[in-house]
């Protein structure tokens, strides 16, 4: 549009908009006309002209919606495809200083120098609804998720942002009467005073003084806790049989031939090489009684029988790693060195453990493989069944409020996902 074309403006140009296929330029002239210009090949294709002049417009792409302003305080919404207004929104009592659509141009949301915000909407052309503030908003946007509506004031150098309460909860969308009395918001006050700046150093002044925060083993009581131990040291722990098979060797490791400068020789005169002992006589000693391997109690056995805290026994098997763990447990029962007795203080261990709601995990994987090991001796036992029932109570109660609150969090996320908002 070159100046002295008589398709021009011949006034102030009030607003710019191009739509979304950059097909179609809108201009508004303060005469109160619109203009429809091609904008590739520059020429006019439509006009529209106003009851009043016009102070601004507000281009919504995606529905091809155009919201102009009038200095007459009503606002017109215009089709862009047809080029005709298709509603009319007359309710402020001065001028118009914002206007932005909701995502979806299901709502044109509006401020004027009254004081009040205004939201319409376009369907039925009713207002929903309607609000005022102490001072007059120059300025307003939608976000594009429709949850925040953020102003701007008169006399304010602070950004005001309102939430959307329909997305929290149920909000009633009825069209006001036209008499209605809106209510007046009370504003955050964002002046700073002496008092607050004075009030700012104390607070400094007392989180200087404050130490670092150090979280604590538990947060509460009524929470299961799990320990920090890596997987690596407890999670494999019932398949340690199923590895050590995997790794063994398939050939037992060859002793090197012994080089000649090391043959034993008899002491004497005369250096005399010492004849080896027959092989079969050798393995016999190796395999008589005086070489058998010594079998008693492990560390782990010895704490308990000694009546030490729980913790201590426990620290001790959080220490080790899974052949560790997998031999003490092994040396708890009667045929490696302990006793019904200790078996059953294992049991208890695990049942304090239980009782504390702390490492939750490990004491569960230790459980486990004590199972896996000694569970004929303990069905042989009544006293050993009896401690296994109480710790299975445990247990059960402890797992039921866990599975309680995965229940209630699936839910509520299954909720949130299938919601239509």
């Amino acid at each position: 549009m070159e100046l002295g074309n008589p398709e021009t403006h011949t006034c102030g140009v009030m607003g710019v908009a191009v739509d979304g296929m950059n097909q179609i330029l809108v201009t508004a002239g303060l005469d109160g006309e619109i203009r429809f210009w091609g904008f590739k090949k520059h020429q006019k294709i439509d006009t529209l002209q106003t009851e009043n002049y016009i102070s601004g417009i507000v281009l919504h792409r995606e529905s091809s919606m155009l919201a102009v302003a009038l200095d007459n305080f009503q606002i017109f919404v215009v089709d862009l495809d047809t080029r005709r207004m298709v509603r009319k929104f007359q309710s402020h009592s001065n001028k118009v200083t914002g206007m932005s659509f909701s995502p979806d141009a299901r709502w044109l949301i509006s401020s004027a120098m009254d004081c009040t915000v205004r939201s319409w909407d376009l369907p039925s052309g009713r207002l929903v609804d309607c609000f005022s503030v102490e001072m007059a908003v120059t300025s307003l946007s939608m976000s594009p998720t429709a949850d925040f509506l953020v102003t701007s004031h008169v006399d304010s150098v602070g950004v005001y942002t309102w939430y959307n309460k329909t997305l929290l909860s149920h909000v009633s969308l009825a069209p006001l009467p036209d008499d209605y009395q809106p209510q007046e918001v009370e504003m955050p006050d964002t002046r700073f005073t002496g008092g607050d700046d004075n009030q700012n150093a104390e607070d400094d002044t007392v989180l200087d003084d404050v130490d670092d925060y150090a979280s604590p083993e538990q947060l509460s009581s009524e929470l299961v806790t799990l320990s920090l131990l890596p997987n690596s040291r407890w999670h494999n722990l019932l398949n340690l049989d199923v590895i050590k098979m995997r790794n063994k060797p398939k050939e037992p490791p060859k002793v090197p031939k012994a080089a000649p400068f090391f043959l034993p020789t008899i002491p004497g005169l005369q250096p005399k090489f010492a004849v080896p002992e027959n092989t079969e006589e050798t393995d016999k000693k190796k395999s008589g009684p005086d070489l058998s391997r010594f079998i008693s109690l492990g560390e782990l056995g010895r704490r308990l029988d000694e009546g030490k805290e729980n913790q201590s026994a426990l620290g001790y098997l959080k220490e080790l790693g899974p052949s560790a763990v997998d031999n003490e447990i092994r040396c708890l029962g009667p045929d490696a060195g302990g006793s019904v007795t200790t078996m059953c203080q294992f049991l208890h261990l695990i049942s304090h453990v239980l009782d504390t709601k702390k490492d939750f995990e490990v004491a569960n994987a230790y459980l486990g493989l004590f199972l896996k090991i000694h569970g004929d001796t303990i069905s042989s036992h009544p006293e050993l069944v009896e401690v296994l029932r109480e710790v299975k109570g445990k247990l059960n109660q402890t797992w039921t409020s866990i599975q309680d609150l995965f229940t209630l969090n699936l839910t509520l996320l299954t909720h949130l996902r299938t919601a239509k908002i």
